[in-house]
C-alpha cells in the first residue's frame, strides 16, 4: 500500500453528529523475532499514555437520512462526500508533514501476523523525511528493545537491538523485509511513520472513491486521540469481492493537522466466529496503530540516528 499529497476542504459544522466514515490504515514499523521477557531489574517502565477513544455509532442511519433530507442528497451521496472529505483531509496532512523534516511521538502497535494476534507493543518513535530515517525504543514488550534505519546507510539494513535480558547481546543487522524482520509485523520498517500511513489511507481510499465497493462511509466529528481533536470516519465495505482484505476501518484524523493518529482495520470473519455485532470487531480486529504526543519539528540531528549515540544502547 502506498500514499500522496492533498489540501483541506473546511469541514461542515452540520455533520457534527453524523457517524464515521473510514479508510484502510496501514503503515508501520518492522519489527524482530525477539521473544517477550520477563522485565528486568532497572529496565526502562516508561508506558505509553494511550489514548482515550469513545465512539458513539448510534443512530448512524437517522443521521444519514437527516442529513440527506436537510441536503437534498441520498444517502449513498452523503458517504462519497464523507469519504471525498476524509481523502482531501489527509492530503492537508500530507502536504503538513512533506513541509516538516521531522517529529517525534509515542508510537502504539497491536496486528494480525501470521495469524496470531500479537500483544500490544508500546515505544517511541524518531523519524527524519530527508534522508528517511527511523528510531524505536520500546517500552513494554521487548523492554528497551532498539531498532534504526537510515536511507543508504549499513548496506540498506536496519540495526537492531534486543531489549530484555538479550540486552546483553550485541547489536545485530537486518534486511527490513527478511523473515526474521517480518516475524512480528505487517510492514517493514521502511514504511513507517506518518507520512507513508497517509499516503496509503489516499491511495486507497481514491481507488475506493471509483470503484464504489463501499456500502457507507460515515464521518462523526470532534473525537478526541489524547488532547487532539479529531473527525473520526468509519468506512464499511460491501463484501469479500469488493474488499478481500477488510471488511471496515476506522480512522481518526486530526482535524487541525490533516494527519492520521489512530487506525483500526477489520478483516472479514470465518465460519467460526459469531455474527454478533457487539463482538465481531473484536474477533476480526486485523491492525490497530496509535500515534500520540507528536511533535513536529523536534530539531533532530544526526546524532538521533546515529548508531554510535551514547544515549543508545546498540555499541553495548
Amino acid at each position: 500500500m502506498r500514499f500522496l499529497l492533498r489540501r483541506v476542504k473546511s469541514l461542515n459544522p452540520q455533520q457534527k453528529a453524523n457517524s464515521a466514515a473510514v479508510a484502510i490504515a496501514l503503515g508501520t514499523i518492522a519489527f524482530l523475532n525477539l521473544e517477550c521477557q520477563p522485565r528486568p531489574a532497572g529496565a526502562d517502565t516508561v508506558r505509553l499514555a494511550v489514548t482515550k477513544t469513545t465512539l458513539n455509532l448510534t443512530a448512524q442511519k437517522v443521521i444519514v437520512q437527516a442529513d440527506a433530507a436537510a441536503k437534498q442528497l441520498t444517502p449513498e451521496q452523503i458517504h462519497d462526500r464523507n469519504l471525498a472529505q476524509k481523502v482531501e483531509l489527509l492530503k492537508k496532512g500530507i502536504a503538513l508533514l512533506k513541509s516538516t523534516p521531522d517529529y517525534t511521538a509515542q508510537f502504539m502497535k497491536r496486528e494480525l501476523v501470521g495469524g496470531e494476534m500479537l500483544e500490544e507493543q508500546n515505544m517511541s518513535i524518531k523519524v527524519r523525511h530527508a534522508p528517511f530515517s527511523v528510531y524505536l525504543k520500546w517500552h513494554d514488550y521487548d523492554i528497551g528493545r532498539e531498532v534504526m534505519y537510515v536511507d543508504g546507510v549499513n548496506d540498506g539494513q536496519m540495526l537492531v537491538k534486543a531489549g530484555g535480558w538479550k540486552s546483553k547481546l550485541p547489536a545485530i543487522s537486518m534486511a527490513p523485509d527478511s523473515s526474521l524482520a517480518m516475524k512480528e509485523a505487517r510492514y517493514p520498517v521502511t514504511k513507517a511513520g506518518l507520512l507513508e500511513l497517509a499516503e496509503s489511507i489516499v491511495n486507497y481510499n481514491s481507488e475506493d472513491l471509483k470503484l464504489r465497493n463501499f456500502s457507507g462511509c460515515h464521518l462523526m466529528e470532534d473525537q478526541l486521540v489524547g488532547e487532539r481533536t479529531c473527525a473520526c470516519f468509519v468506512l464499511e465495505y460491501k463484501d469479500r469481492d469488493s474488499s478481500r482484505e477488510y471488511r471496515k476501518s476506522i480512522t481518526l484524523i486530526d482535524k487541525e493537522w490533516g494527519v492520521p493518529l489512530l487506525i483500526k482495520n477489520y478483516g472479514w470473519p470465518n465460519e467460526d466466529v459469531a455474527q454478533n455485532d457487539e463482538t465481531i470487531d473484536e474477533e476480526t480486529l486485523i491492525e490497530h496503530y496509535t500515534y500520540s504526543d507528536v511533535k513536529f519539528r523536534s530539531s533532530l540531528t544526526a546524532a538521533d540516528f546515529d548508531h554510535q549515540n551514547e544515549d543508545y544502547g546498540f555499541r553495548r
